[in-house]
């Protein structure tokens, strides 16, 4: 078992019931998952970056391009699942979960998901919002909402327009964030968290974040002004590429 301080895993698997193979998919000449792991390895926080994957074809193009990557069980449900499988084997004190969709990852985010560990001792998880600036996304099912106390502390993630109020309208002067989805844990609080059963919210809202929240494991939430585009259709690719291709990330 290897052992290492901070340990990023980003799952990656072929069969995307919306994007087949989008892992592989071509970005300006190199594979999506590259664009992601080199990215992710530009982090300062992080001592290993590894690859957790159930497809010897991206097993293959990671190692072809010189980097760490692990098979895992075909069975695993969720990619949390599959990076808990990587934590088993690795002796560290922290992993982060990242997203193997979001080609344009600022490896400041990482950098900042995984400072509370440092500056506070007795944070378990972490995660990302960043500020919603268009009321569409607001209202939008699809955008995650987050809410936090005065601590930085989640009290609630909501495919809703959270917080709400009387009038149910968009009021711009109100802070609302989206949910990031990137997470840091601690070794073990990561491994108390794949022993737990789904929770009622957390099933509810299809948030698995919430099976935290509902056993009362505290998230702490980190803001981010950066921003991804998670790449879950061709049209996503698409749009990357004109990014990319433009210089504009």
């Amino acid at each position: 078992m290897s052992t290492v301080q901070v340990l990023g895993v980003i799952p990656a698997r072929y069969a995307s019931s919306r994007f087949e193979g989008k892992a592989l998919a071509d970005i300006c000449g190199k594979p999506m998952i590259q664009h992601v792991y080199e990215r992710s390895c530009r982090a300062r926080s992080f001592d290993k970056i590894i690859v957790a994957t159930d497809d010897e074809r991206i097993e293959r193009v990671v190692r072809g391009f010189g980097g760490n990557v692990m098979l895992t069980s075909p069975d695993c449900p969720t990619g949390t699942e599959r990076v808990g499988e990587v934590a088993k084997q690795t002796e560290c004190r922290v992993v982060a979960n990242i997203q193997g969709d979001e080609p344009l990852l600022d490896p400041e985010m990482l950098d900042t998901l995984v400072r509370p560990f440092f500056e506070e001792p007795a944070v378990q998880v972490s995660t990302l919002k960043q500020r919603i600036d268009v009321q569409q996304d607001y209202f939008d099912p699809n955008v995650v909402k987050v809410i936090t106390d005065r601590y930085g502390l989640a009290i609630y993630f909501s495919r809703a327009p959270i917080p709400g109020n009387k009038s149910l309208g968009w009021k711009p002067e109100v802070a609302h964030y989206r949910h990031v989805g990137l997470y840091a844990y601690t070794r073990e609080a990561l491994m108390r968290f794949l022993s737990l059963e789904p929770t009622p919210l957390e099933s509810t809202e299809g948030l698995e974040q919430l099976r935290f929240l509902e056993n009362g494991i505290p998230i702490r939430v980190m803001e981010t002004t950066h921003r991804c585009v998670g790449v879950d259709t061709p049209a996503d690719l698409e749009r990357v590429i004109g990014i990319l291709s433009d210089g504009r990330s």
